[in-house]
């Protein structure tokens, strides 16, 4: 084996690690994540009765769409399965296109895999959009006495009094879970802050970037999260779940790109153990 290898080389090698599994749609089981365990079982024990809704809020970008779009799909998933009714919202204007596509996504997946059963736009969901204020809106919900009001209209231009899905929501309390996904410093600590009001606070739920783990598990530990997602090991693990759960469910996105991260990491620690060989044996040679 040759001392030095070309640098071009090594990339050929990891581009065709990372390839080849996205092309094929070839996924290998995930490793468990404890923390998205729990994520999971917050959303299968959830219970919500008419007039409640669950917040989602898509602070993402292109910059964190590989990591936090597939987290906000899995959970997305999940309530829908789950008939929960979901309100999309964004407090970073990079995040629109996400809003849109993402549960519509969702929802044509789940359409296509059980015919016969429908999920509606402003009854089983609704995109009210970037909403800016940053963290003037975030403390603006829990003192709003009509949600409705406050958001007024959805993206598409229709009052959200005049749709099922907000007929009977009016304020905080009827909130029964807040899924925030975001790779953005700070964020997380406006809605942990802000996003409740004494006596009352949503189930908290939220899907972190990797590089943002050690700042979410010390929320963790200390409750103010009920369940986290770390990047896409966190997604992986919570879409291994939502098949054994739904055995007819096709293989997701999040699943195919652990795979090829996990052999373009295996490669990497191969070429590093080869690197080494001619200096070990130097040393077994004496």
């Amino acid at each position: 084996m040759p001392a030095t290898l070309d640098r071009r080389t090594i990339y050929f090698l990891l581009l065709l690690g990372l390839c080849i599994p996205l092309w094929l749609r070839y996924s290998l089981p995930p490793a468990r994540m404890q923390s998205a365990q729990r994520l999971f079982e917050v959303i299968e024990r959830l219970e919500v009765k008419p007039g409640e809704i669950a917040f989602v809020a898509l602070d993402l970008g292109p910059s964190t769409k590989a990591e936090n779009g597939p987290q906000a799909e899995v959970v997305i998933e999940h309530l829908m399965r789950r008939r929960v009714p979901i309100a999309l919202f964004s407090i970073y204007y990079q995040a629109e296109p996400f809003l849109e596509s993402i549960p519509t996504g969702v929802a044509a997946r789940l359409m296509q895999e059980k015919p016969g059963e429908i999920w509606e736009y402003g009854k089983d969901w609704v995109n009210l959009g970037y909403r800016p204020g940053a963290d003037s809106l975030i403390q603006g919900i829990p003192k709003s006495k009509n949600l409705a009001e406050l958001f007024a209209e959805d993206v598409r231009g229709n009052r959200l009094s005049n749709l099922p899905i907000f007929k009977e929501v009016r304020t905080l309390e009827q909130i029964r879970l807040l899924a925030q996904f975001t790779g953005l410093y700070g964020v997380l600590d406006s809605y942990l802050q802000f996003f409740q009001k004494s006596g009352y606070r949503p189930v908290f739920v939220h899907g972190c970037t990797s590089i943002t783990i050690p700042e979410a598990f010390i929320y963790l530990d200390s409750g103010q999260l009920q369940g986290l997602l770390e990047g896409i090991a966190g997604a992986a693990w919570y879409s291994e779940l939502l098949k054994k759960r739904f055995p007819g469910r096709a293989t997701d996105s999040s699943l195919v790109m652990n795979t090829a991260l996990g052999i373009a990491h295996l490669i990497i620690i191969l070429l590093i153990a080869a690197g080494n060989l001619p200096a070990l044996w130097k040393v077994i040679k004496g």
